[in-house]
């Protein structure tokens, strides 16, 4: 897969309800990526190769090289992808703080890390490891997956994985979307023919945080009932660019379509 070719798809928020995403549809961050290359670090700063990444960072480098192997490692562990290798490391830039993230990478100030091409925009702070998760879940996803992987119609799984990892790697970010979802789906449940064709595109708070939290838990589902075996083999088919019926149908005994799914997800959430 050309890496330039696909960026990684960040929390892309939206106004008043979700829309269908546009033929032509292109994430800011692929627009950046693109047009306006973000600055690297200043002089002072330490790069450090490891199996799986070039990091560069102005402090802590051996700390950060340790925590993305720890996360690519948990990514591959609850995904089933262990045959997949990178053809190359990923680089990973860690701004001094939030600042000059912004300032450097132009992104907006509701962003907390960016995917592009083969490359992580991350900073240090608290948030790093969820961040970090997020996008790096992103990156494998969207190079595993190729060209035929459809990440367009694929973008709930992309998220719900993301979110998943984002949640495993942090557990203030697991009970920010728990409450999330108790108050926006448990009790108003999104069609599944909403949430699959329809996705976010502007800034806003509920309703984005509405489709996060429900891709969050169906992909949660997934793994907690079919485990990462069949999960594995569910990419595997839609990489090969199986429509997501079909692929349920070839991964899993329980669920041979995406209506079957839907089903045996609302017996779940409302035992």
């Amino acid at each position: 897969m050309n890496k330039t070719a696909v960026c990684g798809i960040l929390l892309l928020l939206f106004q008043a309800s979700c829309v269908p995403l546009p033929e032509d549809y292109v994430s800011p961050e692929r627009q950046i990526s693109l047009n306006a290359p973000a600055d690297g670090l200043d002089t002072d700063s330490f790069s450090k190769e490891t199996a799986h990444f070039r990091i560069s960072a102005y402090s802590g480098i051996d700390t950060y090289a340790d925590e993305c192997e720890s996360l690519y490692a948990g990514i591959m562990r609850e995904t089933g992808l262990y045959s997949f290798v990178p053809p190359e490391p990923y680089n990973i830039t860690v701004y001094r703080d939030a600042a000059e993230y912004h300032r450097k990478t132009g992104m907006p100030e509701w962003s907390g890390g960016a995917a592009y091409g083969n490359a992580l925009m991350l900073y240090a702070g608290p948030g790093f490891n969820s961040s970090a998760a997020h996008e790096m879940t992103h990156l494998i996803f969207n190079e595993f997956m190729g060209l035929k992987g459809n990440l367009r119609e694929n973008l709930w799984i992309n998220e719900g994985l993301a979110v998943y990892m984002e949640t495993k790697s942090d557990r203030n970010s697991e009970s920010a979307y728990y409450r999330r979802f108790k108050k926006q789906i448990l009790n108003n449940p999104m069609p599944f023919s909403q949430m699959v064709n329809l996705a976010p595109q502007n800034e806003s708070s509920r309703s984005t945080e509405r489709w996060y939290a429900q891709v969050w838990s169906v992909v949660s589902f997934m793994l907690s009932r079919g485990g990462s075996f069949n999960f594995s083999v569910f990419l595997g088919r839609l990489k090969e660019g199986d429509s997501q019926d079909q692929a349920l149908a070839y991964a899993y005994t329980d669920w041979k379509n995406m209506e079957e799914l839907e089903k045996a997800w609302l017996l779940y959430i409302n035992r």
